[in-house]
Order: structure tokens, then C-alpha cells, then sequence
């Protein structure tokens, strides 16, 4: 067992913690994080290619909670990700 005494962590959030790593004002951040998700919107990158089954957004289109993707549509992708990668991975010879 260890003797070396654990210290608390502040919580801060990710954009918080984004600004203080980055050194930019809000604002630079602010812009940047929503550019980025134009961008995925507009090309259907992502998580942004699937429907919203939460908000019920079809694809391409921004979630309604602004600057955040819902939790479903992320798992949706990752799942269509892997079905996808299962169907195209190569048969070996027996």
C-alpha cells in the first residue's frame, strides 16, 4: 500500500481545459470548434453521417443541442463502422 498522499483534481470541463492548453480567448475556440462541425456537417464525416435518433436530425444536418454530437448518433456510426468493417474484411483459404 502506498503512502503517497492522492490530491484532489479540479473538474473542469473540456473546453476549459481545450482553452488553457490551446492559450486561445473564447471566442478563437468557440469559432474554430464550430467551423469544425460545419465542415463534418457539410461532407457527412463522422458521426455527422448518420440520423440523430435522439434529436431526430436526418444526416448531414447538426444536432439540436448546439456544439455537441448526442451520445446514439456517435454509437450509431461506430456501429456502422464496424458492421462495415466485418463485410469488407478478406476471406482467408482454408
Amino acid at each position: 500500500m502506498s503512502t503517497t498522499p492522492v490530491l484532489a483534481t479540479p473538474c473542469r470541463t473540456v473546453r476549459a481545459a481545450a482553452r488553457t492548453a490551446v492559450g486561445l480567448p473564447p471566442s478563437a475556440l468557440d469559432a474554430m470548434l464550430d467551423a469544425a462541425y460545419e465542415t463534418h456537417r457539410r461532407f457527412r464525416h463522422g458521426a455527422f453521417a448518420e440520423p440523430c435518433p435522439t434529436c431526430h436530425v436526418s444526416a448531414g444536418e447538426l444536432c439540436l443541442a448546439r456544439r455537441s454530437v448526442h451520445a446514439a448518433r456517435r454509437l450509431a456510426h461506430r456501429a456502422r463502422e464496424t458492421r462495415s468493417e466485418l463485410d469488407s474484411a478478406p476471406l482467408t483459404p482454408r
